[in-house]
């Protein structure tokens, strides 16, 4: 009997969906998703839809990759389906990624390009969510009859052996360079729950990119399932889809996931098992708390990551992290609570990346997919979760199965072992206790967070660094621009586009009248070119450039005429590393003339920038930076005769310089390009870029002076 609910309702259940898996499996780490990805893919008949916030075409699906053997690369998987099977389509959607992971990503994939692509090979990108936000499902689904639904991604950095060996040869990116170990999960699934999965993987594709796709027809062959990289863990499973989907459009807001884990969560009464990459949600961490207050509620086993791979989530969602940690730690009465790192021998300095998004309630429900337990994911970015459900004693045995598999990897045991200390010891903390042996090849290590007061006072709240809807943007000019500061930010951006405007004037007029022939700008600009091909001409640029920002030369004209000089790209490499020295150098100024003595010379100016930059130090550094409301040189001084920190000031300048000097020097270029070459493709592009820095400038400025406005000039 089906209990599919309508697309614009839930069941009662909470859930979008609700129907029955004919086989259900838990697919641990890379080496089983990556070549279960790939077998189900081939055994495709008609049409196979993926969905996914990453890919890299060139990932091995199959290692290591043999001669002889079946296609290992990604691409390589793709094609070969298509040709075994004539009558398959393939839909592709990656989320269409933000500049922030530019470097990290695939830029161009190998299926894209005219010398790879196939005419039943559809490769579309999701852009459709608010800014800021992310296409975050992740799911294959074939036929309407199989799929694999969890956390992974067709991409790098994500296959690794379930033992994470700390020198597992195997664990290499497309270039070949080493990656840290890595644990993921996801669910295989077949039956009438695939129906369900794939009208809302071709929803998906509807809303991306405008074509609506039919439903397969019948296939006589069995559902295919990968035996021999994931085992059956239940046949016959009630299976409920769960999503997170932001309002945009015409979409309605979806919470379902936080609803259901909400709902799991205050239902347990023994044990809560969690695995999670992030930890921030405050709906759910307030759910916990409920429950630790309860001097009857259950045990909480949080596994996450010891911390975050980058600076910068460190020093943001980390921070979030602590800050939650820390209210539960209060709430920890009656100590119940357990956090947990995975630990590997000889791992140190590196780390397991724990990439799972895991919920195990009594044993009769586990909740996994892409969802994190972060603000954003649930109701920011789009999400999908799958819940399996306990109904009777089959059901919630596979679900402790499946627990205790989780556990025995991390603890370097058996399943059976994790069973029979839970039966010795009466609960799962204490047989983690029995189990857990620090220092041998795996264990749980107890995750110790501190929470720095200063970082934490730079941090903002998760409504900014984790948001669970759109936030305004005038809510963001709020946070970094202080109502006082607004003229002076209004008058520069307004003097911004008028200088910008003025650029091109008078480069119009020394091309386009006789004024070019008394001024002789083409003498001008053969002694440029002498200059900038000079033997040691780019180290005398960067040597004057340095001296003339400590002197007090403001940081504009410095950056044009290194775009001028030597081009976009050489010219910001130049700019940039003279506006950086300069920073550090008169930081270091600072910190040696003492607050004291600059304050004779600045007065009051130097409290205003001090109370600012101790409020919170990076933020602060990188608005200055960016929407510079003091001169170069003073906020340089200040800096280093405040008490701020010298990491602090380096990642705000380093971070606040880079977009304005990239800027400055494109336009820069593109403005000499047009003076040496008219043409309609170069006045076209110079017209493009004038046009959206005055619309830049002058939109800050309207905009802060309506919000201006709003809050009654205050």
């Amino acid at each position: 009997m089906t209990m599919t609910t309508g697309n614009d309702e839930t069941t009662p259940e909470g859930f979008w969906r609700l129907n029955r898996a004919d086989r259900l499996g838990l697919v641990v780490d890379g080496e089983h998703w990556f070549p279960a990805f790939a077998e189900m893919l081939g055994a495709a008949r008609q049409q196979a839809v993926i969905l996914c916030w990453d890919v890299d075409s060139r990932v091995e699906m199959h290692r290591p990759c043999e001669a002889g053997r079946a296609p290992c690369h990604l691409t390589a998987v793709l094609h070969r389906a298509l040709e075994q099977n004539p009558g398959l389509t393939i839909h592709l959607l990656p989320w269409d990624f933000a500049m922030i992971y530019a470097f990290e990503r695939e830029w161009l994939p190998l299926f894209s390009r005219p010398m790879a692509r196939h005419p039943r090979l559809k490769v579309q990108y999701d852009g459709e969510h608010p800014m800021g936000a992310s296409h975050h499902q992740k799911m294959l689904v074939i036929d309407d009859r199989a799929a694999l639904v969890g956390g992974f991604d067709p991409s790098k950095w994500r296959w690794d052996r379930r033992a994470h060996a700390a020198d597992e040869p195997l664990r290499r990116d497309p270039d070949g360079k080493p990656f840290p170990p890595f644990h993921d999960l996801a669910f295989a699934v077949t039956g009438p729950i695939c129906r369900d999965l794939g009208d809302l993987a071709r929803e998906r594709w509807y809303r991306a990119t405008g074509e609506r796709l039919d439903p397969p027809g019948p296939v006589d062959p069995p559902a295919p399932w990968p035996a021999e990289h994931v085992a059956v863990a239940l046949d016959d499973a009630r299976v409920g889809i769960a999503r997170t989907l932001p309002a945009w459009r015409d979409q309605s807001e979806v919470r379902e996931i936080e609803t259901r884990l909400c709902r799991l969560i205050g239902e347990a009464r023994h044990c809560l098992y969690i695995e999670n990459q992030y930890f921030t949600s405050h709906r759910i961490g307030e759910a916990l708390i409920e429950r630790l207050e309860d001097a009857h509620g259950p045990e909480v086993i949080l596994l996450l990551p010891r911390e975050k791979d980058g600076w910068l989530e460190r020093l943001t969602m980390d921070v979030l992290r602590a800050r939650l940690v820390e209210r539960l730690r209060e709430a920890d009465r009656h100590g119940r609570l357990r956090l947990y790192y995975p630990a590997v021998a000889g791992l140190e300095p590196d780390m397991v990346s724990l990439h799972s998004k895991l919920v195990i309630g009594d044993d009769r429900e586990i909740n996994l997919g892409s969802a994190n337990t972060s603000n954003r994911s649930m109701g920011f970015d789009s999400e999908l979760n799958l819940s399996v459900l306990g109904d009777d004693e089959a059901s919630r045995a596979a679900i402790a199965a499946m627990r205790r598999d989780l556990l025995a990897e991390h603890l370097g045991c058996t399943p059976a072992a994790v069973a029979a200390a839970e039966g010795e010891h009466g609960s799962v903390g204490a047989a983690i206790d029995a189990l857990n042996h620090p220092g041998t090849e795996r264990w749980l290590e107890p995750l110790t967070i501190t929470l720095d007061p200063a970082i934490d006072r730079q941090v903002p709240d998760a409504a900014v660094i984790d948001p669970e809807r759109a936030r305004p943007p005038e809510e963001l000019i709020d946070m970094f621009i202080e109502k006082k500061a607004r003229r002076p930010v209004r008058r520069k951006a307004a003097g911004f586009a008028l200088l910008i405007a003025l650029f091109v004037v008078i480069a119009g007029l020394l091309k386009f009248t006789p004024l070019g022939e008394a001024l002789a700008p083409g003498e001008l600009l053969d002694r440029l070119t002498a200059l900038r091909d000079a033997a040691g001409g780019a180290w005398a640029f960067l040597g004057l450039a340095v001296v003339g920002l400590l002197l007090g030369v403001p940081a504009t004209p410095v950056v044009v005429v290194a775009g001028l000089l030597f081009g976009a790209w050489a010219g910001f490499g130049l700019a940039y590393g003279a506006l950086v020295t300069a920073a550090l150098t008169g930081f270091l100024g600072g910190q040696f003339l003492g607050a004291e003595a600059l304050r004779r010379l600045a007065g009051r100016r130097l409290d205003r920038l001090s109370r600012r930059l101790a409020r919170r130090g990076i933020l602060t550094v990188f608005s200055l930076r960016l929407v510079p409301l003091a001169p170069f040189a003073v906020v340089n001084l200040v800096a280093g005769a405040t008490h701020i920190r010298f990491r602090d000031f380096l990642i705000g300048s380093l971070a606040g310089l880079a977009p304005g000097t990239i800027a400055l020097t494109i336009f820069s270029d593109q403005l000499l390009r047009t003076l040496l070459e008219p043409s309609a493709t170069t006045i076209g592009l110079l017209a493009l870029i004038t046009a959206a820095f005055i619309g830049i400038g002058w939109g800050l400025s309207r905009w802060l002076a309506l919000r201006e406005q709003a809050s009654g000039g205050s």
